[in-house]
């Protein structure tokens, strides 16, 4: 078992408590070249179990499954989408272990309410944004504040349809944290460095640094 017996009967009793609707999960994965992908098959298969039919599990190869891979966007391994009734741009790259367990089971109940846990400024205001913002999370399992950032930007593409939530884990895409010099965790990149900040922010920060995202699209700048 990947998930001690204390941890499985608390999410058990999370999930009868706090799971509305179904949740696709849906995790490429592959056998050659990737050392955390049996594990992340596991883990997913035994959350799965744990909630009472409500969190379906799809396993699809991006080598053998090439077109669903491409219509989700996915080039790693292993990659998580966390879906509802529609794929809400939700996706996390590596293997969700150690503080980023957390991570995956807020995303996971945030979807199944299908509805942001925000406050209803944030939600006003991010209805009005109209333009592609793709919001990247480098985070690594042992950052006591890349939760907080990630979970942020899961309900942040909850809440729009314009907002794509990317959690990467930053040591198992290291030449991804390299292309965005990552140096401190949780990093957070919008639009491929059109805006860039470090930390933990509150949620009014957060949708400050997307609405000037928003803002310099709307001029013209793409990054």
């Amino acid at each position: 078992m990947i998930i001690g017996a204390d941890v499985q009967k608390q999410l058990e009793d999370v999930f009868s408590k706090e799971l509305d609707k179904d949740v696709k999960i849906i995790l490429f994965s592959q056998a050659i070249g990737c050392d955390t992908c049996e594990t992340a098959e596991l883990l997913f298969k035994e959350i799965s179990e744990l909630s009472e039919g409500k969190i379906k599990l799809e396993v699809y190869s991006p080598v053998l499954d090439k077109e669903i891979a491409q219509s989700y966007g996915i080039e790693r391994v292993p990659s998580i989408v966390i879906e509802g009734d529609k794929d809400y741009g939700i996706r996390y790259i590596g293997l969700p272990s150690g503080l980023e367990f957390s991570t995956i089971v807020h995303g996971i109940i945030n979807v199944s309410k299908r509805k942001p846990n925000l406050s209803e400024k944030t939600i006003e205001e991010l209805k009005n944004i109209d333009k592609k913002i793709n919001i990247k999370v480098f985070v690594t399992t042992t950052c006591g504040y890349c939760p907080q950032a990630a979970i942020t930007a899961m309900n942040f593409a909850l809440a729009s349809d314009f907002i794509d939530a990317y959690i990467i884990d930053a040591s198992e895409n290291y030449d991804l944290a390299e292309r965005f010099q990552v140096v401190g965790v949780p990093k957070i990149v919008i639009n491929d460095g059109l805006v860039e900040f470090v930390g933990a922010q509150p949620e009014n920060n957060f949708l400050g640094y997307v609405i000037s995202a928003y803002k310099l699209l709307e001029q013209g700048v793409n990054s």
